[in-house]
C-alpha cells in the first residue's frame, strides 16, 4: 500500500513533547497553499494561519488546540463568480497511542453514537501531524454551496412547463373509460 504524502505536514513526535506542551506555528508557503487548495478543490487558498498547542494529557492522551485563520476563494455555485471567503476556528482534536484508526467502522445501526464525543485520533509511528488535523478541520469549515453577494437562484429556469410534460398514462386511461362509459 502506498502512503500519500500530506500537503502540509508538521509532525511532533509524541515521546519528545514536554510537560508543558509545545506550539506549532502553520505558515504554509506557497507551494503547500496551492497543494491544499487543489485537495479541498478550492479557487484559491491565500491565507492558513494558526498557533498550535501540542500537549500531554492525563491517560496517555495528547491535545492539539490553538486558534486557525483562513482565506480562500470558491466559485459561486449559481453564478460562477469568484466568492472570497475567510474563517477563524479552533481545532480541538485529542490522539492516543492506543486509539483505533477503524473505530466506528463495523458498528451496527443499533450502537448509540454520542456525537458530543469525538474517540481520540491515533498516534502514527510515535508522531501527531498537525498540519494534516488542521487541514481536515478546514475542509469541515468551507461552504459546500457558495453563492456571491446579490446572486439569487431563479426556480423558473428549472420548473417544468406544463406543455413540455408527457400525459400522465394513467389519467389517459382513465379519460378513456369514461368515455366508454358515457358511450353506453
Amino acid at each position: 500500500m502506498m502512503d500519500i504524502e500530506p500537503e502540509l505536514s508538521r509532525t511532533v513526535k509524541a515521546e519528545d513533547i514536554p510537560k508543558k506542551g509545545r506550539m506549532v506555528l502553520l505558515r504554509p508557503n506557497d507551494d503547500e497553499l496551492k497543494a491544499i487548495a487543489k485537495r479541498l478543490e478550492l479557487v484559491t487558498l491565500s491565507m492558513f494561519d494558526g498557533e498550535i498547542k501540542v500537549q500531554p494529557e492525563p491517560g496517555r492522551e495528547i491535545s492539539v488546540c490553538g486558534m486557525i485563520r483562513a482565506g480562500f476563494t470558491q466559485n459561486c455555485v449559481i453564478s460562477g463568480d469568484l466568492v472570497a471567503t475567510e474563517v477563524e476556528f479552533e481545532l480541538f482534536r485529542m490522539f492516543a497511542e492506543d486509539a483505533d484508526p477503524f473505530d466506528g467502522l463495523g458498528r451496527d445501526e443499533e450502537d448509540v453514537i454520542d456525537p458530543n464525543v469525538d474517540d481520540a485520533d491515533p498516534i502514527i509511528d510515535g508522531h501527531i501531524d498537525v498540519g494534516e488535523a488542521s487541514v481536515e478541520e478546514l475542509a469541515l469549515r468551507i461552504p459546500p454551496y457558495p453563492k456571491a453577494e446579490g446572486v439569487n437562484f431563479d426556480e423558473s429556469t428549472f420548473t417544468n412547463d406544463p406543455k413540455d410534460e408527457k400525459e400522465n398514462p394513467f389519467s389517459v386511461l382513465e379519460s378513456l373509460k369514461n368515455k366508454m362509459n358515457s358511450d353506453n
